[in-house]
């Protein structure tokens, strides 16, 4: 016997390159993409914000780094609806009461006002930071990245704490000012489809698609599977005397029939793994037999 001799190289964590943790219900989408296709605009964006500090609200601001987060977690986040879902901003609250000191004349002449966070949010901190976020929104997303402009409407009766990404803009000199914009799953799968159109806009397209572009389109084609775990059937007369506390006694289909639509295409067995219910172990629908 040889002994293989094993060597072990230890790199030191901040070294390491940052990594990014795909949930299941994210695989399809390239959620490792975003921070690339936002950080080539870069300068872009932040001579847009620059000038837009300065000439509105008179705060010399300039944005020193982008971080990116994703199944971010905020609760007082300024939701905005658009015809593509939800999209949300939030800005740090010690930066939001200086550019309101600044705008209204505040802290000019050498006056020093203190920034005092504990006081409770008043009505005009709310509609600054409405504000804001349409400004913002439009400036750095949805224009810049998305290619787009898109009516933002405040939405107050849409409650979302957790958000699929957030893109958190950093301003150079000061270590706590920032402002984030949250997207939800429509508006990553726009970003996404937007950088692919800007890429292949990049090359000469071709007039006619050939049969393996058609075979390749359609293979690729999304799908959504539907499965249906319980059924019961129920008469009319059964239905009107459920009553509350009654139990109804139920029974799990199994294989389990799944669906694209209302048509059953084949069968599968439930799995179930870290709290969260799987398809597995698909089969083709087993065709009825006729008999003459």
């Amino acid at each position: 016997m040889q002994n293989a001799s094993h060597r072990i190289r230890v790199y030191q964590a901040s070294d390491c390159p940052e990594l990014t943790r795909l949930d299941v219900s994210k695989l399809g989408r390239a959620y490792h993409k975003i921070p690339k296709i936002i950080s080539t605009k870069f300068d872009s964006i932040e001579a847009r914000l620059g000038i837009f500090f300065l000439k509105k609200y008179r705060l010399n601001a300039l944005l020193s780094n982008l971080t990116f987060d994703i199944d971010y977690h905020c609760k007082n986040a300024q939701i905005f609806s658009t015809p593509y879902g939800s999209i949300g901003f939030d800005i740090n609250r010690k930066f939001l009461l200086s550019i309101l000191h600044t705008y209204y004349g505040l802290s000019k002449e050498g006056n020093t006002v203190s920034l005092d966070l504990t006081q409770s949010v008043t009505k005009t901190e709310d509609r600054l930071k409405i504000k804001l976020g349409q400004e913002l929104l439009q400036l750095t997303m949805v224009k810049e990245v998305l290619n787009e402009t898109l009516e933002l409407k405040n939405d107050y009766t849409s409650i979302i704490h957790q958000w699929p990404y957030s893109v958190r803009f950093w301003l150079e000199g000061y270590d706590e000012y920032c402002f984030s914009i949250l997207l939800d799953a429509h508006h990553v799968d726009l970003l996404l489809a937007t950088s692919r159109v800007d890429s292949e806009s990049d090359e000469p397209k071709a007039k006619n698609l050939s049969s393996e572009q058609i075979e390749h389109m359609f293979n690729n084609m999304p799908l959504t599977l539907t499965g249906r775990l319980v059924s019961i059937n129920l008469t009319v007369a059964q239905l009107l005397n459920i009553g509350p506390g009654d139990i109804i006694p139920v029974s799990l289909n199994e294989p389990l029939p799944v669906f694209i639509e209302n048509e059953q295409i084949f069968s599968s067995v439930v799995a179930e793994e870290r709290g969260r219910l799987y398809l597995s172990e698909f089969n083709d629908k087993t065709p009825e037999m006729k008999y003459e």
